[in-house]
C-alpha cells in the first residue's frame, strides 16, 4: 500500500510540475475558446469544440490539408488504391515505423510502437453499433462487411485486414472517391482506452504532435509538445493553453492587454471598431459555413406549399442584413446552398430580395396579403436569435400580411424540437470541412438526412452518382443538376456564407486555417517569433 501511495504521489507531482512549466513558458500558444468540449473521446466526437482539441492529439492513417485540399501522410507513410478480383477498391496503407503512443505523466504506459493491429482495433471500435461507444459507424459503412458488423450480424469485418505489422488493408464494398478523407479515423492507444475506462473521455492518448496535460472545465485545457513525435522538428511550440472565455468582451480585453495570442470571437457590434484598432492583426478569408432558414419538408403547411416557400425566400434581404446591419460579419447568400468556393455553387434558380414578387407568389398560392395563412412559428436558437436578419425578415413578412411568432430555445431543447412534426421554420447552419459539394449535400439533402427532412428521389440519384464519379467535369455537372433541383424546390433559404475572421499577434507565424474555420489550422506548424 505504501509503494502504491508513493507512486501516485510521484505522478501527481510530475503532472503539477509539467503544468507549472507550461504556464511559465513563453513558447506556449495562448488560444481562446468560447465553449468547452463536451468530452475528449475521439470515437464519440461530433462537434467543432471537440475536434479543435483532438486534432492536435490524434492522427489518422492519412490527413487532410484544409488550405490546399491535399491528402497528406500521417501514420501511413504511403498508400495505394487498387482493385481486387471482384472489382472492389482496396486501400493498402504502409505504416511509418517507430511511431509511439503518448506516455503521459498521468497515464504512464510502456512506450510502444503503433502497429497494424492497433489500426484494426481502432476501426473495429469505431464500427461499434453502440453509439455510447462510437458515433462513427455511419461514415465507415462503405467498408466491406462493416454494416453487418455494426448491426451485430457478424463478429469480424471482411474489409479490414492486417497484412503484417506495418501494412494494413481496407477493402470497400463500393467505390468512394472521398474515403481517403472521410474514412480516416483518429488512432488511439488501446491500452489507455482499456485502463482508463470512463476517464478516457477526459484523458486522450494518441500519437499526435501534442499530448494531454490537464483539463479544468470552464477554465483551461493544456497540451504539451510530444517529445516522441515522428517529425522531430515539430511542433514548433512547447504547448497550447486553451483558455475558456464565456464572454467575448473579456477575451477582447485579454487580447488587448497581451494575454492572448489569438482572438476568434468578436463582441456583437464591435467588428468594425476591432478592425480599426488592430489593422495589422486582423485576418479574413472566405469560409465554408452556411447559415440558412429551413422548412419542415416532412409534413405540414410549408411542405405542401412550394409557392409560399418561394415567397418567403424573396422576403429575406440578406444583403442589408449581413453587409450593413451585421457590419459584414458574413457574406450574404445571394446564390445557393453551396459556399461560392465550391464547384456547382451557382444554381440556375436564385431568390433575390423582392417584396413585390413575394406578394405575387402568396396571391398565386391562394393567400393574398397573407389572408388564410396559419400563424407562422419560426424556431430560433437563443445564441443567434439577436442576428439582424431575424428582425429584418420579421418586418418583411409582416408587411406581406404574414403573422409571425418566434419560439426561442437554448441548445438543450432546440435541436430536437426542429425535427418534430409541429416545426415550421427554423434557423440552422452547416460547417463543411471539404471544398467539395458532397460535404454539404450528403449531410443536408441526401435521403432526407438534414433537419428539413427533404427527400427528393431525383436529387438523391444525382448525388449518389456524383459521389462515385471520378471525372471532375462529369461530377460537377451532376452536382449542378442536383443544386438546380434543390433550389427550385426551396427546402431551405440560404442566408449567409461565413467569413473566417480572427486576430493574431504579429509575432505568430504559420497559423493558416482553411475555409472550414479557424479550428482547422494545423497548430504543429505555428511558431512564436517575438
Amino acid at each position: 500500500m505504501r509503494n502504491t501511495f508513493i507512486k501516485l504521489w510521484v505522478l501527481l507531482v510530475a503532472a503539477v510540475l509539467s503544468t507549472n512549466v507550461m504556464a511559465q513558458s513563453a513558447n506556449v500558444l495562448r488560444y481562446p475558446i468560447n465553449i468547452d468540449p463536451e468530452h475528449l473521446n475521439p470515437f464519440t466526437a461530433d462537434t467543432i469544440a471537440i475536434s479543435r482539441i483532438l486534432s492536435n492529439v490524434y492522427e489518422g492513417l492519412l490527413g487532410y490539408d484544409p488550405r490546399t485540399g491535399d491528402i497528406v501522410p500521417q501514420l501511413a507513410e504511403s498508400y495505394t488504391i487498387t482493385e481486387d478480383e471482384a472489382g472492389r477498391q482496396v486501400y493498402t496503407f504502409n505504416l511509418r515505423r517507430g511511431v509511439l503512443f503518448h506516455n503521459l505523466a498521468s497515464v504512464p504506459l510502456e512506450k510502444r510502437e503503433v502497429t497494424a493491429e492497433d489500426i484494426l482495433w481502432n476501426y473495429m471500435t469505431a464500427l461499434s453499433g453502440d453509439e455510447g461507444i462510437s458515433v462513427q459507424a455511419g461514415t465507415l459503412d462503405a467498408i466491406l462487411g462493416a454494416a453487418a458488423y455494426t448491426a451485430g450480424e457478424a463478429d469480424t469485418v471482411e474489409g479490414l485486414e492486417v497484412v503484417d505489422d506495418y501494412t494494413f488493408k481496407i477493402t470497400l464494398e463500393q467505390p468512394d472517391r472521398l474515403f481517403a478523407i472521410n474514412g480516416m479515423i483518429a488512432i488511439a492507444s488501446p491500452e489507455a482506452y482499456e485502463r482508463l475506462g470512463d476517464a478516457f473521455n477526459s484523458t486522450p492518448v494518441g500519437t499526435g504532435p501534442f499530448q494531454f496535460v490537464e483539463w479544468l472545465r470552464e477554465d483551461r485545457l493544456v497540451l504539451e509538445r510530444n517529445p516522441d513525435y515522428y517529425e522531430a522538428s515539430l511542433p514548433l511550440v512547447d504547448g497550447i493553453r486553451f483558455i475558456n472565455y464565456a464572454d467575448p468582451n473579456t477575451a477582447l480585453l485579454d487580447y488587448r492587454e497581451g494575454n492572448l495570442d489569438f482572438l476568434f470571437a468578436f463582441p456583437s457590434g464591435q467588428l468594425n471598431a476591432i478592425k480599426a484598432e488592430f489593422p495589422n492583426d486582423f485576418n479574413e478569408k472566405p469560409g465554408l459555413h452556411l447559415r440558412y432558414w429551413g422548412f419542415n419538408m416532412n409534413n405540414g403547411f410549408f411542405a405542401e406549399n412550394p409557392l409560399v416557400r418561394q415567397a418567403f425566400a424573396h422576403a429575406l434581404d440578406t444583403v442589408t442584413a449581413w453587409d450593413i446591419l451585421a457590419e459584414g460579419a458574413r457574406f450574404p447568400a445571394t446564390l445557393g446552398i453551396l459556399p461560392p468556393s465550391m464547384p456547382a455553387s451557382n444554381p440556375s434558380v436564385t431568390y433575390s430580395f423582392d417584396l413585390a414578387r413575394a406578394a405575387e407568389l402568396l396571391a398565386e398560392a391562394g393567400f393574398p396579403n397573407g389572408e388564410g395563412m396559419p400563424e407562422v412559428k419560426i424556431s430560433l436558437l437563443a445564441a443567434i436569435a439577436s442576428e439582424p436578419q431575424v428582425v429584418l425578415w420579421q418586418q418583411a413578412l409582416e408587411s406581406l400580411g404574414v403573422k409571425v411568432v418566434f419560439d426561442v430555445q437554448d441548445g438543450s431543447t432546440y435541436w430536437n424540437s426542429i425535427v418534430q412534426d409541429d416545426a415550421m421554420i427554423f434557423i440552422n447552419g452547416w460547417a463543411a470541412g471539404l471544398v467539395d459539394p458532397s460535404d454539404v449535400f450528403d449531410f443536408l439533402i441526401l435521403e432526407g438526412r438534414g433537419s428539413m427532412r427533404y427527400n427528393n428521389p431525383a436529387v438523391n440519384e444525382l448525388l449518389r452518382a456524383a459521389r462515385v464519379e471520378m471525372d471532375e467535369a462529369a461530377r460537377e455537372a451532376l452536382y449542378q443538376q442536383a443544386h438546380d433541383l434543390v433550389m427550385a424546390d426551396v427546402p431551405m433559404i440560404p442566408s449567409a456564407y461565413s467569413k473566417v475572421l480572427w486576430l493574431q499577434k504579429p509575432y505568430i507565424e504559420g497559423f493558416e486555417p482553411g475555409g472550414g474555420g479557424t479550428h482547422t489550422a494545423r497548430l504543429k506548424f505555428v511558431s512564436i517569433n517575438r
